[in-house]
């Protein structure tokens, strides 16, 4: 596993050491999420009482499919704009997909400018993603484990440098050293609105796909051809998902 860089350490003195899968997922801290909170949140594919998480999961094996067909497991969502519900289809693709008994899903809050994920699951003060992206935390220090499939990396402070964080050296090194302990299926980024800052064009490097969600009524078909001109030929487009009535992200 890692060793996290101590004050004054540079990043060439951080050593990367790669751990056993099974190890690392059986240590990590289990988050108590009730389905209280799940409901007030709208994730709905938890308990699937409402009859949209029928379309939930027909996006989650259409995406699935496309990924195993591609050899992906890096996915990113994004919308164009604030409101469009991306964060509600990050958070409820990612437990639908952890669904499957031998299916290992990571989603990760990469908002940085507005962090929604950890509201969402009902994790008051979790541990700032800065820190772990910055090498300064252990991946078992940062993430928690729901259930037995699904880990979550949250993050509830706001940071205005986001671009720059993302573009550092020891961000991509960090995430891949991620890929590498816990050896998942599907990781899934919960990524800013494309259009409002430069932070999905310096994340594209560590992704193999990208979702966009749109809002019915909000996005217009301009900002989708504007979404697919800035992905150009870096990060293929999976799909388009079209979200009638969840806001928030």
């Amino acid at each position: 596993m890692a060793k996290a860089k101590q004050a004054g350490q540079s990043d060439s003195d951080l050593k990367l050491v790669k751990g056993a899968a099974g190890d690392i997922w059986a240590g990590l801290t289990g988050a108590r999420i009730s389905t209280q909170q799940l409901n007030r949140s709208k994730v709905i594919s938890a308990m699937r009482k409402d009859p949209s998480h029928v379309a939930i999961d027909m996006l989650r094996t259409r995406l699935l499919q496309a990924m195993q067909e591609h050899g992906w497991r890096r996915v990113g969502i994004t919308s164009a704009t604030k409101g469009c519900g991306k964060t509600f289809v990050a958070s409820n693709l990612a437990v639908a997909m952890a669904r499957g008994e031998s299916r290992r899903v990571v989603l990760i809050d990469m908002d940085l400018r507005n962090p929604g994920l950890a509201q969402v699951f009902g994790v008051p003060s979790p541990p700032r993603l800065r820190d772990y992206l910055g090498g300064y935390q252990l991946a078992e220090e940062y993430f928690l484990k729901v259930g037995q499939n699904l880990v979550l990396g949250l993050n509830s402070t706001i940071e205005s440098g986001a671009s720059e964080l993302l573009l550092e050296t020891m961000t991509a090194e960090v995430l891949a050293e991620m890929c590498s302990l816990f050896r998942p299926d599907v990781v899934i980024y919960d990524l800013p609105s494309a259009l409002d800052h430069d932070d999905v064009i310096a994340f594209l490097p560590q992704l193999d796909g990208m979702l966009l969600v749109v809002g019915g009524g909000e996005t217009t078909a301009d900002e989708v051809r504007e979404v697919e001109r800035m992905l150009g030929d870096t990060v293929p487009l999976i799909g388009v998902v079209l979200n009638k009535g969840e806001g928030g992200g």
